[in-house]
């Protein structure tokens, strides 16, 4: 895999292009020295150490159980990030839309999973049209309807290509896919009788209510694998995963065929949080399995403490996510320096509320005595909502000094 965009009908920024928040110089921190020591602030970072314990923990996972792994790039959407994690050894990755797909595609991943159903003709046509441009690619994506086989078909016969689909199976009252075997039978069908390639299934499980749900739910989408195989293209492919229950996809594959192949597809891991992860990661239930490490902090300064009590951090919902639950105060740099940096007690200094651009910090026994100039460090909750608030984030290494600088497209 390569990090240079190579011209894929996605546009491309010129080096050096000013886009929006965190993007350009001179707001930007300087390579090699402290974070504080020359940024505008707000500024999000990435932890060096937890990003490469993270994936270093996730790719051990998957190889131990036999497993292939595709992480969701629409998590963070950063080329340099799905660099890290394809070297480590995943397949490929997976994104949720032909734009995202053109995107890894630019940048050099050429295996890529789209998890949806594809309808749009244009985007058909690209996804139709990759083995052309490079025959050992490998561009997936789903189909759960008639409508979806007849439209993929039409527009591979526009370009003379192929699209590879796999059908998608989901749950009542969940989101896409079929909700019945039948329904599954008759969509691959469909698909082997357009002229489709079959690939296999795919399904959901992260919107179940707990690992047991999930462990069930995933033992009958692998007994609808076994069913379509004969209609597949070489190896059956089963895919599968979110972030909070791909232990139970593992329980549950654990007896699957020789000739299935089982693709995760889960994509927090990679920056964890402080939040809504942190409750429901598999690595919490084994922990035996290994752990995972936040990775993710959103810096900002005391702007106002207008009353006992009560402190303004310039901070908001345009800089964290807010969407699966509230920031986290991780630590103080009293006087807004990199001089003693403070660890809060947990509980200590708590965020109450978001606004656009302020946050609210409520102090208890045991917090510091802020004042306007400190800089407050947040850890967040759910990853995938902060990323696409930030176009450059900071990669910081234990000292807190700045060792690369990422980009995100979204």
């Amino acid at each position: 895999m390569t990090t240079t965009p190579a011209a894929a009908g996605h546009p491309v920024r010129p080096p050096g292009t000013v886009t929006t928040k965190g993007a350009a110089d001179p707001a930007a921190p300087v390579l090699g020295r402290h974070v504080l020591d020359h940024a505008h602030l707000p500024v999000m970072t990435l932890r060096e150490s937890a990003l490469a314990h993270n994936t270093a923990v996730m790719q051990s996972y998957v190889d131990r159980h036999g497993l292939l792994l595709a992480p969701h790039m629409k998590t963070h959407m950063a080329p340099a990030l799905a660099d890290r994690q394809v070297r480590a050894g995943a397949w490929g990755v997976t994104v949720a839309s032909v734009q995202q797909a053109m995107v890894a595609w630019a940048h050099g991943v050429h295996r890529i999973l789209v998890a949806n159903e594809v309808l749009d003709p244009a985007g058909l046509a690209w996804l139709a049209s990759r083995r052309s441009v490079d025959p050992d690619a490998d561009v997936l994506c789903n189909v759960d309807s008639v409508a979806g086989v007849t439209a993929a078909a039409s527009a591979a016969r526009s370009v003379g290509g192929t699209v590879h689909v796999l059908v998608e199976v989901g749950f009542p009252g969940g989101r896409t896919g079929v909700r019945s075997a039948e329904q599954a039978r008759e969509v691959a069908v469909a698909a082997h009788d357009a002229g489709l390639v079959l690939r296999g299934v795919t399904g959901y499980e992260g919107g179940l209510p707990d690992v047991d749900t999930a462990r069930a739910w995933v033992a009958e989408v692998l007994a609808i694998a076994s069913d379509v195989r004969r209609l597949v293209a070489g190896r059956t492919l089963l895919s599968m995963g979110g972030s909070a229950w791909f232990d139970g996809v593992v329980d549950a594959v654990e007896g699957r065929p020789d000739d299935v192949d089982v693709l995760l597809r889960s994509g927090a891991y990679l920056t964890h949080d402080d939040g809504f992860y942190a409750e429901r990661t598999p690595f919490g239930r084994r922990p035996e399995e290994g752990s995972l490490r936040p990775a993710i902090e959103v810096w900002g300064r005391v702007t106002s403490c207008p009353e006992p009590g009560r402190a303004l951090v310039a901070v908001g919902k345009r800089d964290v996510s807010f969407d699966e639950g509230l920031p986290v105060v991780r630590g103080v740099r009293p006087g807004g320096t990199a001089h003693d940096p403070q660890v809060v007690p947990p509980g200590a200094v708590t965020v109450t509320r978001l606004d656009d651009q302020h946050c609210y910090l409520a102090l208890g026994d045991g917090a510091p005595g802020l004042t306007p100039g400190d800089v407050v460090v947040l850890g967040v909750s759910h990853p995938c909502t902060v990323f696409d608030k930030w176009r450059q984030v900071q990669v910081l290494a234990d000292d807190d000094t700045v060792t690369e600088t990422i980009a995100t497209w979204f």
